[in-house]
């Protein structure tokens, strides 16, 4: 059998087989991208996301940049690691919504309720669920992580204790009172003239303006906001509803430092 290669069998073939080469070409570079988006693409738990609850204010918050600085510390590596695990996020995401916009009660169902880990809440949306449907804020969840502390020259910690916050609170059937909301509204950066998420609707001119003749305080606009944690978020190891990892804490640690940077 005579097998040898010759210029004219090669024309040959790739005259009538050139379509294969074609299809392999094709296909090879569509695995090859298929494969690096893959890689690439960032993970639920790599990603971070706030919903915030808040009406118009004229400063930046710039929380996402300070704390990815943050968590690439050394200080983050020797001591907030144990606790929060390896620094595996790869984009934070903090969205603020005005309470009193036209398509907030939209936004709070397909952003803040769905794809949040985090939501910052009028205290009317917790009361319509009798502050259901939330992560409890058990002693160990506030004092383990949620709490801001810091480790002293002498390795000694120090920093808040869960009294030194206020909570929203409800009882449960055997009378069990869970806290399900840390208070924000009364923090120094969340109203007044230097706010970074202003809570108080009264220091909005158009606001103000707006319900000055109203005397009917259940027709008022919310001025007491918590922050709750969805126990869907698979970034709050062993508390929430979902599968992941107990090292995978980095919502936590946002929480963390959410109330270090505004209260």
């Amino acid at each position: 059998m005579d097998n040898k290669v010759t210029k004219k069998r090669i024309n040959d073939h790739l005259e009538y087989d050139w379509y294969k080469y074609l299809i392999i070409l094709v296909a090879g570079i569509f695995i090859f991208v298929f494969a690096f988006s893959q890689i690439n693409r960032t993970r639920d738990h790599e990603d971070v996301r706030f919903f915030v609850s808040c009406y118009p204010s004229r400063t930046q918050n710039g929380f996402a940049d300070r704390a990815k600085l943050d968590m690439g510390t050394q200080k983050y590596k020797n001591y907030y690691r144990s606790t929060f695990g390896d620094n595996i996020l790869r984009d934070i995401d903090l969205e603020t919504q005005d309470p009193l916009g036209k398509e907030y009660g939209t936004l709070l169902q397909t952003h803040g309720m769905v794809s949040s880990d985090v939501l910052v809440l009028g205290k009317r949306y917790l009361d319509a669920a009798n502050g259901g449907g939330y992560v409890v804020l058990t002693d160990e969840l506030l004092t383990g992580y949620l709490l801001p502390r810091d480790i002293n020259a002498d390795g000694t910690e120090s920093g808040l204790d869960i009294d030194d916050l206020e909570y929203y609170t409800t009882q449960d059937e055997n009378g069990e009172v869970r806290r399900t909301g840390i208070k924000v509204s009364g923090f120094r950066c969340m109203t007044g003239t230097a706010s970074v998420f202003e809570t108080d609707w009264r220091n909005v001119e158009e606001y103000k303006k707006k319900y000055a003749d109203v005397t009917d305080e259940s027709k008022l606009p919310d001025d007491e906001f918590y922050l709750v944690i969805n126990p869907n978020s698979v970034n709050i190891g062993g508390f929430g509803n979902k599968k992941s990892k107990k090292e995978n804490c980095q919502a936590l640690y946002l929480v963390n430092r959410f109330i270090e940077y505004y209260r």
